[in-house]
């Protein structure tokens, strides 16, 4: 038996991995029992020495009965630790078939062996022990035979009736899918598939009705809850009208502040200084600028480098730089004719040359698309030159930044800083 518990040690470096499928869920108070298997793992060879030395001192003593019962508690130990690999395998591979895949891609043979290999010795060492202090047959018959034992028997069997009773239900069930929810949005619309839709995320394999049940539990428990509200909202009319209320809250708050921003773009609204040719304003968002590219999509090695942060262009591209906090009050003017150039008020004012190859010049945030800014290539293909004045929000007061983007004829490519 010594041979084997030293042979088995090296295969300690491969321990199993309680739930190796990550869409298991598992209980909490079932893991605060699995924590003890890693320090046990590790002492699986000590303990087999310590039943072998308690065994071999109880016999040179002669009190065998003793050392036998002792024997079995580290080995017993040993055999629940490195035994329950393959029945966690067995269970996950029940409850979730991803773990098939899983182990599909390992091969399947192989995957096993990888998972349950540095059991084996350990556990035939654990069962070679057993036997080596098993009580003689005719004792164990006169045991088993006896008025007490039957007793114990019979009460063990209606005690353990007794504690699976509660858990008789917890058969598997119906898991409604990503598939049968369709175009449903889940915290707009109530009911039982609104919120089987909504939890999937959380608990991709957790039957419906297990699921029903517990956002009901929850729903009953609000707002002492230990989930996030909107998890329950589909089913749970107490969270539900608390969620419409921030909701509308937001929504309010949110008209507030474009109704503000606005109120300061129209107050900042440029006036021309000779007659323009047309005038677009518009108020936007973007987190990455503003852009017009005409013929394609820019490519990282086609974006243009931007002249003191402000402005950049390649044929058929140009590139505003604008701050991503805050909204953007943008106006575009075309000439037909080079306009004075203005400076007072202006943060930052660059000019630079465009040329336009097919005569579709709009200036828009890539991410969201064109805006109500028109085309600015008023005169069709060819180039242009393009003024680009920046003033920074308030930040303060949280109001937005300007852009004002004067357009008009001119070939040179040379560029223009007339205030930094």
């Amino acid at each position: 038996m010594l041979g084997i518990i030293f042979r088995s040690g090296g295969s300690l470096a491969l321990l199993w991995q309680v739930g190796f499928c990550s869409s298991v869920e598992i209980d909490s108070g079932v893991w605060a029992m699995l924590r003890w298997r890693t320090p046990l793992r590790y002492a699986a060879v000590f303990l087999l020495v310590l039943a072998f030395g308690v065994h071999w001192g109880s016999v040179r003593r002669g009190c065998e009965p003793v050392g036998r019962t002792i024997t079995r508690v580290p080995v017993g130990a040993v055999l629940l630790t490195h035994g329950s690999g393959a029945l966690i395998l067995a269970l996950e591979l029940g409850a979730d078939r991803y773990c098939w895949t899983t182990l599909d891609k390992l091969g399947f043979l192989r995957g096993v062996r990888a998972f349950l290999i540095a059991d084996v010795a350990l556990v035939l060492a654990a069962l070679c022990a057993l036997a080596a202090v098993r009580v003689p047959r005719h004792r164990l018959r006169r045991l088993t035979r006896s008025r007490r034992f039957k007793r114990a028997a019979v009460g063990a069997a209606a005690s353990g009736l007794l504690c699976f009773l509660p858990v008789a239900d917890l058969g598997s069930g119906p898991v409604t899918g990503r598939d049968a929810c369709g175009t449903v949005e889940p915290l707009t619309l109530r009911g039982a598939l609104s919120f089987l839709c909504n939890a999937r995320s959380s608990f991709p394999t957790m039957p419906d009705h297990h699921l029903l049940a517990y956002g009901r539990k929850q729903c009953a428990a609000y707002p002492n809850i230990h989930v996030d509200v909107s998890l329950i909202v589909p089913i749970c009319p107490a969270a539900a009208r608390q969620w419409d209320r921030e909701i509308a809250a937001e929504e309010a708050e949110i008209e507030r502040r474009d109704a503000v921003n606005q109120a300061a773009c129209d107050r900042s609204g440029h006036q021309p200084l000779i007659t323009p040719v047309g005038v677009a304003r518009d108020r936007l968002w973007s987190e990455i600028g503003l852009a017009a590219f005409e013929d394609h999509e820019l490519t990282s090695d086609e974006v243009p480098a931007l002249h003191h942060d402000l402005v950049g262009s390649t044929p058929g591209h140009l590139v505003i730089g604008t701050g991503a906090e805050a909204q953007i009050c943008l106006t575009a003017e075309t000439y037909r004719r080079r306009p004075p150039v203005e400076v007072k008020f202006w943060d930052k004012v660059v000019e630079i040359g465009y040329e336009s190859p097919t005569g579709d010049f709009v200036i828009m945030d890539p991410m969201s698309g064109p805006g109500t800014v028109p085309n600015l290539a008023f005169l069709g293909k060819g180039h242009y030159r393009v003024r680009v004045h920046y003033r920074e929000p308030l930040w303060e007061r949280d109001l937005p930044q300007h852009i004002l983007v004067m357009v008009f004829p001119g070939a040179s490519e040379r560029v223009i800083t007339h205030k930094r």
